[in-house]
């Protein structure tokens, strides 16, 4: 799970099981870009599991 540092100015009420916020639509869209970009990583990633794998192996010997 990713850490996010928000700026205290944003925070509206927290208490003992969570945190609320109001940020601004930019932030959160920003957020969102940076997500998508992050998942998209992973599948590329795991679809090319067993080959990067296979490659490591054969540089180690």
């Amino acid at each position: 799970m990713p850490l996010i540092k928000i700026q205290r100015h944003y925070l509206v009420s927290q208490d003992e099981d969570s945190i609320t916020v109001d940020v601004p639509e930019s932030i959160l869209l920003h957020w969102k870009n940076d997500y998508q970009k992050i998942a998209k990583a992973k599948g590329i990633l795991n679809s090319k599991k067993k080959a990067i794998l296979a490659h490591l192996e054969t540089i180690r010997q």
